[in-house]
């Protein structure tokens, strides 16, 4: 039965028509099964989607192939030259990838290995915690499911799940702000505000707001990553407003009356992205709105006019949320500066020279540092990990 999913979930993985959540089944059922089972199903699967239509060299098909069926020999994916697909590369990534970690493990002996101190493994447990209105810190995850303190009049619970929900249980006279902070080497963190707004963060990133709405407006500030569905604000059309603020540029504000979006502002980021899913927002800066429609995204640098585009891909955007690194043609220092976010490690470039390649793909965001690094190599980017630093040394 197995094997049979396992069939089913890889022809929607390679003709690019698999959700998140079967993507997230697939791997389990991966991990479930023998690997000569396994072996002739990704057979099968990379032979019907290695097609003219995807684009990939005879040599460099026998290769990725010749790696995911020969599990003892030492594998030289990492000497190819060029990874080039088409309208499937994130799905013929994440095939590829997690099969030669399946199957080959050992580092090539004919190229440059990956030099490790210590492996990094993927964050396990979440690390976010609260900071309460009289400057208390309380871990978020200091109750497994229960309350974890009163704030006025509202009540903050942690579910069996993780998820930190705010349960308003009269008016509150004041406004008492809180902040929830996700660390570097945080799993995602999840919150509904008081108002049934759910909000997820990224690592790296923080979230102000108050403990319960009020007024005419309902306000929050983020900095980091996060991805908000706004609940609807009822008759009275009571505005959602996401103040987007750093200590190296300039703030602005993004409104809304319910709808799903991504924000990304970190502070090592040259600009600011707000990725629009579903429904309407406006973003405002310099003086400037502009609204954007689903599909659309609006970036901004700081002191710089809003650009509004078609997002590429609106699923690759949120993945990090549904447990994916993804990308398509996307720098490699970008790449690393959410790999750094994620396992809380420092990246160096030997030389101060950042490498211009690009990646193209998905990777779950379960894997440890090396299993990652050893995908990016196919890029022809290579590295050396001493402690929690990663030195790129291209």
């Amino acid at each position: 039965m197995s094997i049979d999913r396992i069939t089913a979930l890889l022809e929607k993985l390679t003709s690019n028509t698999c959700t998140w959540q079967e993507k997230k089944e697939l791997f389990a059922l991966i991990d479930s099964v023998d690997d000569p089972q396994l072996k002739a199903v990704l057979e099968a699967a990379w032979q019907k989607y290695n097609e003219p239509v995807h684009n990939l060299s005879d040599a460099t098909s026998r290769v990725i192939l010749s790696n995911i069926l020969k599990k003892d020999k030492p594998t030289r994916v990492l000497s190819i030259r060029k990874w080039r697909v088409a309208a499937v590369a994130a799905a013929a990534a994440l095939l590829i990838g997690f099969s030669i970690y399946k199957f080959t493990g050992a580092p090539s002996t004919t190229a440059p290995a990956i030099a490790i101190v210590s492996d990094i493994k993927a964050p396990a447990i979440h690390k976010a915690t609260i900071t309460l209105s009289n400057g208390q810190q309380v871990p978020a995850d200091s109750i497994a499911n229960g309350q974890l303190v009163m704030q006025g009049q509202t009540k903050v619970i942690r579910l069996s799940n993780g998820e930190i929900v705010y349960q308003a249980q009269g008016q509150h006279n004041e406004i008492i702000l809180n902040t929830l902070t996700n660390p570097k080497g945080s799993q995602v963190a999840s919150i509904t505000l008081s108002d049934g707004s759910h909000v997820w963060l990224n690592a790296g990133s923080t979230l102000t707001y108050p403990v319960a709405f009020s007024g005419k407006e309902r306000k929050v500030t983020v900095t980091g990553e996060a991805y908000f569905e706004v609940a609807p604000a009822g008759d009275h059309k009571i505005p959602f407003l996401v103040n987007i603020k750093t200590n190296q540029r300039d703030s602005s504000l993004v409104t809304v009356l319910g709808t799903h979006f991504n924000i990304k502002a970190y502070e090592d980021e040259a600009d600011t992205r707000v990725t629009l899913l579903q429904g309407s927002v406006q973003v405002d800066h310099l003086q400037q709105g502009l609204r954007i429609v689903p599909g659309q995204q609006a970036r901004y640098a700081e002191g710089k006019q809003i650009l509004v585009s078609t997002a590429a891909s609106v699923d690759d955007v949120v993945a990090w949320k549904e447990g994916f690194f993804a990308y398509q043609n996307s720098n490699m220092s970008q790449v690393l500066r959410d790999v750094a976010r994620w396992y809380d490690i420092d990246v160096v470039y030997t030389g101060n020279k950042v490498p211009n390649d690009t990646f193209t793909g998905e990777i779950p965001r379960t894997v440890t540092l090396t299993e990652l690094l050893q995908i990016l190599k196919m890029s022809r980017v290579n590295f050396r990990i001493e402690g929690r630093q990663l030195t790129v040394l291209n």
